[in-house]
């Protein structure tokens, strides 16, 4: 039951990001249908119980999520940023 919660909480926080976040970059749009791809993974994987492969794509998002804001590529609301190695 832990891991469906922290999949469902990494869902959330994914799903906050990718509302948010802005491309400030046009070479960077593929890079965003990357980072759809994964989430809708972590979705699909979660309604099927597959909750440790749900928080792996979830994970990936972050990854993909935090290097775009090291190349300057992506923006985030400020209040987001402690989330991330920026």
């Amino acid at each position: 039951m832990e891991l469906e919660k922290e999949a469902e909480k990494e869902i959330e926080r994914i799903e906050k990001i990718m509302k948010n976040l802005k491309v400030t970059d046009p070479k960077a749009k593929s890079l965003v249908n990357v980072l759809n791809s994964y989430y809708q993974d972590s979705k699909s994987f979660f309604k099927k119980k597959q909750y440790l492969q749900a928080l792996e794509s979830a994970f990936i998002v972050w990854a993909y999520v935090d290097a775009g804001l090291h190349l300057g590529v992506f923006e985030i609301p400020p209040d987001f940023k402690n989330m991330f190695t920026v």
